[in-house]
C-alpha cells in the first residue's frame, strides 16, 4: 500500500470495502459457469469441492484434459444406452435454468442450416463417447443441455443450443415421426402426445412464444390483434 499514491489508496481501500460484504464463493461461481466448468460434473474428475478450488485446477488444464476430467467426474461413461439421445423414460421433473427450448417448439439452426422441432432435452450431454461431436478441445459441451430434434425431412439430430433460436413464424415440420409424439401444430407450436408430455410435465412450449407477440404472417413486433377462433396466432392488421 505504501507504493500507492493517494488516488491510487482511495480506489483500493473502496475496493476492499466493498467486497467485504461480497459472497467469495458465489464470485468464483460466476466465473467457473461463465466457462461452463460445473462443480457437479468436473469437481468429482479433479478431487475438488469448492468453485475457487475448481477455477484453479481447471484453469491449468488443457481442453483435452478438462474434457476427460469432466467426462470422469461426471460420469458420462456410465450412461444407461438406452438412455442415450434424451430417450430416458424418466420424466423431467425439473427444468435447470439452462434449459432454453421445451418440447414442441420449432427451431432454427444457423450452422445446418435447418429448421425442425425439439422432440426431447437432456441438461447434459447422454452420447457413447465415440459420438462424432465429442471432440475434446469441445470440454463445455459436455454438461450443457442437449435437445431431440426431428428435422424438416425424414433427419434427427441431437444438438447443443448453439446457434440455434426459435423460429421468428413458426410452421409446420414435415417429418414422418412428427405425428408419433405430437398431436397437432396449433400455429405456435406442436402439442406434445400423452406419453410425451408426461416425460417433460413442466415444459412451457406455448407462453415464450406469446410474450413475443410476433405478427403471424409478417412477423413485425407487438401485434394486438388475436386470432378469434384459436386465441394463440396474432397478427398485426386485417391484411396479415
Amino acid at each position: 500500500l505504501a507504493a500507492l499514491d493517494a488516488r491510487a489508496l482511495a480506489a483500493t481501500l473502496l475496493c476492499c470495502r466493498a467486497l467485504r460484504g461480497v459472497d467469495a464463493d458465489g464470485l468464483w461461481e460466476q466465473h467457473c459457469m461463465e466457462r461452463h466448468w460445473r462443480l457437479k460434473t468436473c469437481g468429482p474428475g479433479t478431487g475438488t469441492t469448492t468453485w475457487q478450488a475448481l477455477f484453479a485446477a481447471f484453469s491449468k488444464m488443457t481442453p483435452e484434459e478438462r474434457w476427460e476430467a469432466e467426462w470422469r467426474g461426471g460420469g458420462f461413461g456410465n450412461i444407461d444406452p438406452s438412455d442415450f439421445f434424451a430417450s430416458s423414460l424418466e420424466p423431467r421433473a425439473t427444468r435447470s435454468r439452462e434449459v432454453r427450448f421445451a418440447v414442441g417448439q420449432v427451431i432454427v439452426n444457423r450452422s445446418g442450416p435447418y429448421r425442425g422441432v425439439i422432440a426431447g432435452w437432456d441438461e447434459v450431454t447422454k452420447v457413447p463417447k465415440e459420438w462424432p461431436s465429442l471432440q475434446q478441445h469441445r470440454q463445455p459441451w459436455l454438461s450443457k443441455p442437449h435437445y431431440s430434434v426431428l428435422v424438416e425431412g425424414n433427419a434427427s439430430t441431437y444438438i447443443v443450443d448453439d446457434n440455434s433460436e426459435l423460429e421468428r413464424i413458426p410452421g409446420e415440420v414435415s417429418n414422418p415421426e412428427v405425428g408419433m409424439l405430437f398431436s397437432h401444430f396449433n400455429g405456435q407450436v406442436y402439442v406434445p402426445r400423452p406419453p410425451l408430455r408426461a416425460k417433460y410435465p413442466v415444459d412451457d412450449a406455448l407462453e415464450p412464444l406469446l410474450q413475443r407477440r410476433f405478427c403471424n404472417a409478417c412477423a413485425k413486433e407487438d401485434t394486438k390483434l388475436m386470432c378469434g377462433r384459436c386465441r394463440i396466432v396474432r397478427y398485426c392488421s386485417e391484411d396479415c
